[in-house]
Formats: C-alpha cells, structure tokens, sequence
C-alpha cells in the first residue's frame, strides 16, 4: 500500500464512528461487531492502552437505541420497604413524576382552602351565634374553640412543610435516559459495590415518622443504568469475590433487586422488586488478574460470549505506518488543542512507535503511552 500523502495532519481524513478508529485490532474489531449484533459479552485479555476501552464504546455506539426504557421506583402500599419498580419508554420517566407531584400539591392546596374556609367559619360562628342567642357565654365558648381550631392549622401548615412524608407517594426515577442519542456506555472499572450494584441511602430520620421513604432512598447501580447498553469493566479481579458473584447473578437473570449494600444502614432493611440489568458486559484484563476472575463469570462470559486476546505489536508496514499516521490526527483532534503535526513530525512518532514496540519489524500498539508523546 501506497504512503498517505499529505502535508499536515489536518489533511488526512477520520472516520466518525469510533469503532473504525480502532488502531491494529482488526480482529478485535470484527468480534466487537459481531457481539453488538448478537448482544453477546465479551472478555478482552491484553496489555493496558491497546484500546479495550474504546471497543467497549465502540460497541455502545453500534446497539440500538430504539429500546430504551426509564426506570420508575414507586412507593408500596402494602411494604413500604420493599419499593416497587416500573418501566417506561425513555422519557416518560420524568413526565410521570412531574404529573405525580403536580397531582400531590394540588391535594395539599385544596386542603389548606377548606382548612382556611374553616378557620372563617370558626371567627365568624361566635359573633353570630351571641347576635342569634344574646349570650356572651354562647359568644366565649364558640370564640375559644376557634382559637384552638385556628391553632391546630397553623401547626399543620408547619408541619406541612416541614414533614417529608408529603412528598412520599411521589415516585423516584432512578433510570433516566430522556434525550440519549444512543445506548448507553458506564465505565465501572474500580466502582465499589453500592456504585456497581445499586444502594439505598441511609436516612439520619428514620424514626418518628420524620424519614425520607425508602423508595425515595433507591440509587440504582451502573448494572442497571447500563441496562439496553454497556457495561464496561477493566482489571476485574481487583472486584470482590461476592460482588462478581452477585455481578453472575445478574448477568443470568437480567434483573437485579436493589438493596443497601452497608449492614449497619437503615438501608439494609429496604429490598426493591427486580430492576431490569439487561447489558452487554466487556471485561477486561491482563494475562494475570485474568487468571484470578471467578471462574464461573468467566465461564459465563466464554460460554455465552467471546474472549478475546488484544495484540501488542503490529508488523512494520506502510499500511500500519499509515495506520500511525491517521492515530496521531485523530489524537491532535480529540485533544483540540495542540497543533497538527507536519509529515516530518508524524515520521518522528513513527520510529518513537518502533522503538516502544520491542520487537524488530513491528509498531507498537499500545496507543496510550504514544499518545501521551503525542500531547507533550
């Protein structure tokens, strides 16, 4: 293959899909493709900065859009600690709790309106009743139970104000894809359990009737926010054993309950309806903290997906030489603010390539470390 020809790096032309700007993984690539087409995991095995990252983007942005959905968590009537979950077109999350709220003060307005009228009636009733029965006793007594009337509304209205519990029966969306152009992508690399399985807050007024309700203290976990997306994850050995199993779990199911993840919480308490998980997963790592995965996640990543094993190098050819050149133009435009490099620049990060490969013949593909000369 011929040299590209051109005088700066501006000149040379980037593909807008970030799985074609993918450098030396060309088998990578095609599997990448082929599991956002079946919707099949997949376990990447290789060095840091050889792009198991940008597969995982890669892949998001070939899903489709079209099934995204919102997740809703709902007061229960019958267990207010085991909140209940619905889902909806993607959008109509934040509708449904606007209409809810609206709804909800409307009933608080139209209380305090009859509760006023009330209060009316009660400094009214005893002036007519001492014109209607000519007795000041009449008059004291109905006065003084207007008083005691008028105080226990203001203690309402305080209380009103002040206690949560009139915002309970108003859901949470916990899930929230309005205006997502595409599937989503989460990077759960080093996300403690809470993050990467969902939480239930603790609430410091749990008692005496001052708390927050439990449906309102959901916080629904990267597994769950990827749902219809990808959920991407680097060096998963360094994951806790009983959080890969929980992760297996939810893997097989497609749903996962959301509890609280700290024993002591008052969160601990509260366990939600199944909230629907279904990702595609991309584990990644190196040779050894591969080998330390739970062996039944990784059975089930084989089984029901792909294991691929990233390269290193790439042969020393003007087709990959090439392939540097459009990798440094894509770095300068994503960085936007350094200068495009000249032809003479790019031969320079060229043989910076070759050396940083190791191996006679070969360029290097581990990109982040080239990129990082690139930006200084």
């Amino acid at each position: 293959m011929a040299p590209i020809k051109f005088k700066s790096t501006k000149d040379i032309k980037i593909s807008k899909k970030l799985i074609d700007q993918i450098i030396g993984q060309e088998s990578a690539v095609n599997i990448i493709k082929k599991a956002a087409q079946q919707r099949r995991h997949v376990l990447l095995i290789g060095s840091p900065g050889t792009g198991k990252s940008m597969l995982g983007l890669g892949l998001a942005e070939l899903l489709p859009k079209e099934k995204l959905v919102d997740v809703v968590s709902f007061p229960n009537p019958n267990d207010e600690n085991s909140p209940m979950i619905r889902t909806l077109p993607a959008g109509q999350g934040r509708e449904t709790v606007a209409k809810s709220k609206t709804q909800n003060l409307g009933s608080v307005k139209n209380q305090t309106i009859i509760l006023f009228i009330l209060v009316l009636l009660s400094m009214i009733a005893p002036w007519w009743v001492r014109e209607q029965y000519k007795s000041d006793i009449m008059f004291a007594a109905f006065f003084l139970g207007g008083m005691m009337f008028l105080g226990i509304f203001v203690l309402y209205i305080n209380l009103s104000r002040r206690m949560p519990e009139q915002k309970s029966q108003s859901p949470k969306v916990i899930v929230d894809n309005f205006k997502k152009k595409q599937a989503p992508f989460f990077d759960a690399t080093g996300a403690h359990a809470g993050a990467l399985l969902g939480d239930v807050l603790h609430d410091p007024f749990q008692s005496g009737g001052l708390g927050t309700p439990a449906h309102e203290r959901v916080v629904a976990g990267m597994i769950h926010k990827a749902h219809m997306g990808v959920l991407f994850i680097d060096e998963m050995a360094t994951l806790q054993a009983n959080t890969q199993q929980e992760l297996l779990s939810a893997l097989q199911e497609k749903k996962f309950s959301i509890t609280g993840q700290s024993e002591r919480s008052a969160g601990a308490m509260v366990r939600t309806e199944p909230v629907p998980c279904n990702f595609v997963m991309i584990a990644a790592g190196n040779y050894e903290t591969v080998k330390n995965m739970h062996p039944a996640l990784r059975s089930r990543i084989r089984g029901y997906g792909y294991e691929v094993h990233m390269e290193d190098t790439m042969p020393d050819n003007e087709e990959n030489r090439n392939k540097i050149a459009i990798f440094v133009a894509q770095e300068v435009n994503k960085d936007e603010k350094i200068p495009h490099f000249t032809k003479e620049a790019v031969d320079v990060i060229i043989k910076e390539a070759q050396k940083m490969a190791s191996r006679k013949g070969h360029l290097t593909l581990r990109l982040r470390e080239l990129g990082g000369l690139i930006r200084a």
